[in-house]
């Protein structure tokens, strides 16, 4: 994307978000706001070493965890976002496994920072911990999704990786994230509401 274009893009969500801010128009505000912020964050990381960097981070966690287990790996030195499987099934050999932007938690770092950054209703030191706390727990669950896929691809063969990384993996993950929004987001949202509506049943 040229500059010229991402400045004036960042331009008018600036307004918009400014604007419903402004009149207290907080739907459109919180949509705006949180879809433009995940968008900004995923698209920066993408242009920049982030990127790079947290398929780095998360490759070499994988990599500590199975040390701690009898399933050896190894970080791919020209590569060192990528993983190497030694795969006991079958002809004994090595799997590499390439952290892409799918794999490195970019994705759902942008959506949840940008939701629970413009969460109205929250002061910003609020806001700024529960992004710090969601972004961490993002990585752990991360890691275990993929820790899913090393353990069944080294046991259960090259076949498995299909499986492994389309079903298990994405599974392990998805109830991970769901159990993130729903601690962070969902559930201090229903408190919220429960204490209004008491407080207006008591009026």
């Amino acid at each position: 994307m040229e500059p010229w274009l991402a400045g004036l893009l960042l331009f008018g969500w600036l307004m918009a978000v400014l604007f419903f801010r402004v009149n207290r128009i907080w739907l459109p505000y919180y949509v705006i706001g949180a879809v433009g912020l995940a968008l900004a964050i995923i698209f920066i990381g993408r242009a920049t070493f982030v990127e790079s960097s947290l398929q780095q981070v998360v490759a070499a966690g994988v990599h500590a965890i199975s040390g701690l287990t009898p399933v050896p790996t190894r970080i791919f030195q020209s590569a060192p976002g990528a993983i190497m499987v030694l795969v006991v099934d079958q002809s004994v050999g090595w799997t590499m496994l390439q952290i892409t932007v799918e794999s490195s938690g970019l994705l759902e770092t942008g959506v949840i920072s940008g939701m629970l950054m413009f969460y109205p209703g929250w002061s910003l030191r609020r806001r700024v911990s529960y992004s710090i706390i969601a972004i961490l727990a993002t990585y752990v669950a991360n890691i275990i999704r993929l820790m899913v896929i090393v353990i069944v691809i080294h046991y259960g063969g090259k076949d498995t990786l299909l499986v492994s990384h389309t079903i298990l993996g994405r599974a392990v993950f998805f109830i991970g994230v769901v159990l993130i929004y729903w601690y962070l987001l969902s559930r201090p949202t229903l408190r919220t509401i429960a204490r209004k509506l008491d407080a207006e049943m008591r009026e």
